[in-house]
């Protein structure tokens, strides 16, 4: 949803957040038409019905890998229908029309157990036609003579297919990671499936990733996939590369280092693989301790610290480590709080500081609630607000409550008022809530909301066709991508899953590079006076939460930086005429938003973000 402000006067953009949050209230179900996605229930009644509709075509096919309305529907539909309707199904699985073809397998694929018999016909559906749909329905029935066929085809397979593989058909992935004549992209692409899934599988995979590791680290010379040409070492990053120079080991510590606390076990191997000294491994291995809340982490993430390019990823993983990292990191961290060139440094700090919980950095934490830049307070308001300090409360409830009256910043009040929630257990009304009863809702420009079990994604109308050349041309699954900003000869790709997280990562010829996993909900790539800055965030149960990320390069080594925290999730965004970024945000909680428990007003921000990260509330006038 994007717009040009003239004039500096973007008043619509306040009620345009409105607008989106008012069309979500309510719980009732909508009657069916051509064009609505999300609600399919009058479609078709009955399998002859559904059947017929799912034949309905029109127009002729585009191309598009996603169903057209028809036959997702009608697919939905059949997928949870009573009768029998599988042999119907695979006759219909040699239609003409790709886009029939394509609802039968999303149907099929919804059947579960009902489908087994279909497996040889989607087999063979799938060797005439590999970039079909019919390895989705393989997928989802779990079938484990399926198997070959998928690694087979990895390379052309989808990635979110191959994510919803189950308990039978899973273990192909690690067959791959064990075989030592697997390309480096498939190994790039069976990392990022695994890392994904790793809340799934954690009881039978973390074992045997745990012994191949072993193995891999076991060997004199480190091994890298074949074909491999480093005749030189790479330039060291603090980010994680995975191209042909990776060694196999990389790959594998990635996979483990998303099963957090369950791989905590692997700590010995992480170690054991620092000590190798790859400049390609040491930065996987280390945020692998990270993940595991490691003690062994702390020292060399605080030798990170000292270095500028690395300086984010640092704070970012101090941050994670919490009351590990104490008493180690706080005196460095509140040097940085008070002496930080830049305002997203030392609001960081504050965050990792919150996240420690040492009582030490208490008073600078007080002090920093005023501080001249605005990202700065509303980092410390919440590092103060943080569970870490609740034996403080005494002292702090006073503080925060003054924070939610009078302070300037819209973001400081907004952490306050959470932790003021947090403290007491009764909500507190923001006295600067916009009263959304008196704005006309109306369709948005190309947000829409898809409500989860515990979360609110914001996604486009319809997936972003890849573009045909440049360097996000050859990206895979780049039509689901919530990100896709091309920069230079390099891809800049985000993927959002909600509340299950997401990825940042930049993609070039012969490497890939994570900038952000799995803590990312990125939605939108936008360039605001020469910096490219991705908008991250996601309503869920506890409210909103959002944040602008920076993504720079120096020296062909990129980074993510947490550049400002918003006071809830992005709902628009528009580019002033100065340039400047305008913001709108709602703290509104999922369960108020989906279903109506809200009343007239909304905890609705919009903001101006300048170029140095700070943020003003643009007031109805237009005026900051």
């Amino acid at each position: 949803m994007v717009g040009v402000v003239k004039s500096g006067r973007p008043r619509w953009l306040a009620g345009l957040v409105c607008a989106v949050v008012m069309l979500a209230l309510g719980c009732a179900r909508h009657t069916w038409k051509r064009d609505d996605v999300m609600t399919w229930e009058g479609c078709c009644e009955g399998a002859d019905a559904c059947l017929a509709f799912l034949q309905e075509v029109h127009g002729p096919d585009t191309g598009e890998r996603w169903l057209p309305p028809e036959q997702a529907c009608a697919a939905w539909k059949l997928g949870r229908a009573e009768e029998d309707v599988v042999p119907r199904l695979v006759q219909l699985l040699s239609h003409a029309d790709r886009r029939i073809r394509g609802g039968v397998a999303q149907a099929l694929a919804a059947m579960g157990e009902k489908a087994k018999g279909a497996v040889p016909a989607l087999l063979a559906a799938y060797e005439r036609e590999p970039g079909g749909m019919a390895l989705h329905a393989l997928s989802s029935l779990d079938d484990e003579r399926a198997a070959p066929a998928i690694v087979r085809h990895l390379l052309e397979s989808r990635m979110s297919t191959l994510e919803h593989l189950g308990p039978t058909l899973a273990p192909v992935l690690l067959d791959v990671l064990e075989n030592p004549e697997s390309s480096w992209e498939a190994l790039v692409r069976v990392r990022y499936v695994l890392a994904r899934r790793a809340s799934s599988h954690t009881e039978n995979v973390v074992p045997r990733l745990r012994m191949l590791l072993a193995r891999e680290l076991a060997e004199p010379i480190l091994r890298r996939p074949p074909g491999a040409s480093c005749p030189a070492a790479p330039a060291p990053s603090c980010e994680a590369i995975f191209d042909g120079c990776t060694p196999r080991a990389a790959y594998v510590a990635s996979v483990l280092a998303a099963h957090e606390r369950r791989g905590a076990e692997v700590a010995p191997e992480a170690l054991q693989a620092l000590q190798r000294a790859d400049v390609r491994l040491t930065p996987v291995a280390l945020q692998a301790l990270v993940a595991f809340e490691s003690p062994a982490a702390v020292p060399l993430v605080l030798q990170q610290l000292a270095v500028p390019e690395c300086r984010a990823r640092a704070l970012t993983s101090l941050a994670s480590l919490g009351p590990v990292a104490r008493p180690a990191a706080t005196e460095p961290l509140l040097r940085l709080l008070a002496t930080g060139e830049e305002g997203w440094e030392r609001a960081r700090a504050a965050e990792a500081l919150g996240r420690g919980g040492d009582a030490v950095a208490l008073a600078a934490l007080r002090q920093a609630v005023y501080a001249p830049h605005s990202e700065v307070q509303a980092a410390a308001i919440e590092a103060l607000g943080s569970d870490a300090f609740r034996a403080h409360e005494e002292e702090l409830v006073p503080l925060l409550q003054q924070v939610v009256a009078t302070h300037a910043s819209p973001v400081a009040r907004s952490h306050a008022r959470l932790a003021l929630e947090w403290l007491s257990g009764q909500e507190v009304r923001p006295p600067d809530s916009i009263d959304c009863a008196r704005v006309i809702p109306c369709h948005g420009a190309g947000w829409k909301l898809c409500q989860g079990h515990t979360s609110l994604q914001l996604h486009w109308e319809k997936p972003k066709a890849p573009p045909r050349l440049g360097p996000c041309a050859g990206v895979p699954d780049g039509d689901s991508a919530s990100v896709l900003e091309a920069m230079g000869e390099a891809c800049l790709v985000g993927r959002d899953d909600g509340e299950f997280g997401g990825t940042l990562e930049v993609h070039e010829a012969g490497r890939v590079t994570v900038l952000e996993e799995p803590q990312a909900n990125p939605l939108q790539a936008v360039r605001m006076r020469g910096t490219l800055v991705v908008v991250e965030g996601l309503a869920h149960l506890a409210g909103g939460a959002g944040r602008l990320v920076r993504v720079d390069e120096t020296e062909g080594r990129w980074r993510a930086t947490p550049w400002v925290t918003l006071p809830g999730a992005p709902m628009a965004y528009a580019l002033g005429e100065a340039g400047d970024l305008v913001v709108g945000t709602t703290n509104q909680r999922l369960d108020e938003v989906v279903c109506g428990q809200a009343g007239a007003f909304a905890p609705a921000h919009v903001l101006r973000v300048t170029v140095d990260g700070r943020l003003a509330p643009v007031e109805p006038d237009g005026q900051p």
